[in-house]
């Protein structure tokens, strides 16, 4: 499974990597799974099987899902666990149980703060996206093009405490562009 994690680390999405340069572990999982794979997720399952990652049975997948129908793969490294997540509306997201928030949320405002040629990218209020306190930290960027009524959002959130099940998580989902 760290042959996983390396594979992806080396082989980052074309379209994201040519812009940003993948600066940690868990933006590198992040890009070359849900980025790379957002519109093609019957790939993104195979690429999941072929790696021979678990998934994990529905009661402890639910948590990961954000209690939707979907499937949710673990992958054990030696830092810490990750867990990926694809549900059946379509969001896809990657949860560290231990990292840097602040090495995370730095690579992740690199990842997405510019958009590829033809979509712009904004900084949408997180205000209802996740929590923003003393203990945790929610960031967004979205994607689209200039007229388009969609958009590509993506969120991560950050905790610094070492008592959360996960301290990141990174999604991505195709929304209703907000007025």
């Amino acid at each position: 499974m760290r042959s996983l994690l390396l594979l992806m680390a080396t082989t980052a999405a074309p379209a994201f990597a040519a812009v940003n340069p993948l600066p940690d572990d868990f933006n590198a999982l992040f890009a070359t799974t849900c980025m790379k794979y957002y519109y093609a997720q019957d790939t993104l399952r195979d690429q999941m099987k072929s790696h021979g990652l678990k998934v994990l049975p529905p009661d402890q997948a639910g948590l990961f899902l954000g209690g939707k129908e979907g499937t949710a793969w673990i992958l054990v490294a030696p830092s810490t666990r990750y867990v990926i997540s694809l549900s059946n509306n379509s969001v896809c997201s990657v949860f560290a149980q231990r990292g840097n928030p602040e090495q995370i949320q730095s690579g992740f405002l690199k990842l997405v703060g510019t958009a590829p040629a033809l979509l712009v990218a904004q900084a949408p209020d997180t205000a209802g996206l996740g929590p923003n306190n003393d203990l945790a930290r929610t960031v967004a960027r979205s994607w689209a093009p200039p007229a388009d009524k969609e958009e590509l959002l993506f969120v991560l959130t950050t905790s610094s405490s070492e008592e959360v099940t996960a301290q990141t998580m990174a999604s991505m989902s195709r929304v209703k562009r907000a007025k």
